[in-house]
């Protein structure tokens, strides 16, 4: 009997590995808390700067949002993209 849950075949390739706080890429859709206010946006870059601190540029879902930039600190949720 086998331990897993079911079989996956030898050559599966790792997931690959994110270097930015919270694993975070370009493409992965995030929840913001900006001042109060939840909304989902997806993730167009990422930046460091001076300090260390990372900034995110950001694409709302929502029309009525005006933010465009977050903080790592702002981000509640994370759904990352799948690359194959």
């Amino acid at each position: 009997m086998s331990e897993t849950l079911f079989e996956l075949p030898p050559s599966t390739p790792a997931a690959p590995r994110r270097g930015t706080s919270k694993g975070m890429a370009p493409g992965d859709i995030v929840e913001i808390d900006k001042k109060g206010r939840h909304f989902h946006a997806l993730v167009k870059e990422i930046h460091q700067d001076p300090k260390g601190y990372y900034h995110l540029d950001l694409k709302p879902f929502d029309r009525r949002v005006s933010y465009h930039q977050a903080t790592v600190r702002e981000v509640t949720a994370v759904w990352r993209r799948v690359r194959n």
